[in-house]
């Protein structure tokens, strides 16, 4: 995979106009998830760039305090790669508690770890029906789903993919991976985390510390760190990302 085509800002500009033309809201996956609530996962759909039946899905997991509507942007400029890829950005369950605004998948503290683990386990069933209806209304494979998350998202798009029986690829940028000592079941999808290393406040550390877990449990992982690049979606890795998942669902 080469990395050496890059994006640039100013294309993220002009993709705005047709993206906004295009995107549609949907509402899919009610079920009990967090907290024993019925949870309804609305979401925005970016159909494919070449206009044609999708042939894959690329789910994408906003970070802490986003919405699907904003990282749904990301879609049009991975549509440069995959013309005939539908991207789907779902809202985070949980209604952010420092921007009212915004959206979380985990309500506790980074630091929390067993309760970080117990809140995701709790998601997952829902998140799974979510997803599953996802394919089952674009009339697709599970083999034909790649997921990419930022931040807390990146911890959504590890656990998820990799508890799935099938999944085409995994992009964790800006976040860690949450180990589970009792998981025993993996799907061994490629991996690819990409992470700054100047980012503040998800240390360069986790990233490393998560390439040597996901390692040492035999799953095809590569890492990819960006120097000079804060916490934040990077042009740079965005792109290599897009190539990524452009070999990922080209199978």
């Amino acid at each position: 995979m080469s990395h050496s085509r890059l994006f640039f800002l100013p294309l993220f500009f002009s993709f705005i106009v047709v993206f906004l033309g295009m995107c549609k809201l949907e509402t899919l996956g009610k079920s009990d998830g967090i907290r024993g609530k019925n949870i309804t996962f609305s979401s925005l759909t970016l159909p494919p760039a070449s206009g044609k039946k999708p042939d894959s899905i690329v789910v994408l997991f906003h970070g802490y305090g986003d919405i699907g509507e904003n990282f749904l942007f990301l879609g049009a400029l991975l549509g440069q790669f995959l013309p005939d890829t539908l991207f789907v950005a779902p809202d985070g369950p949980i209604d952010c508690k420092t921007i009212p605004s915004g959206k979380q998948w985990l309500s506790a503290s980074k630091n929390n770890r067993p309760q970080l683990l117990k809140e995701i386990k709790n998601l997952t069933p829902s998140l799974n029906r979510y997803l599953d209806d996802l394919l089952k209304t674009y009339d697709l494979p599970p083999e034909k789903m790649a997921f990419l998350g930022f931040s807390q998202g990146a911890r959504i798009a590890l656990h998820i993919g990799l508890r799935r029986p099938t999944c085409a690829g995994i992009v964790a940028m800006s976040g860690s991976y949450l180990d589970d000592p009792e998981a025993m079941n993996f799907s061994q999808p490629p991996i690819l985390i990409i992470h700054g290393i100047e980012d503040k406040k998800a240390p360069v550390s986790l990233a490393r510390e998560s390439h040597k877990q996901l390692d040492a449990l035999k799953m095809p992982v590569t890492l990819i760190l960006l120097p000079g690049v804060e916490h934040d979606v990077d042009p740079q890795g965005l792109s290599i990302a897009g190539e990524f998942l452009q070999d990922c669902l080209s199978e």
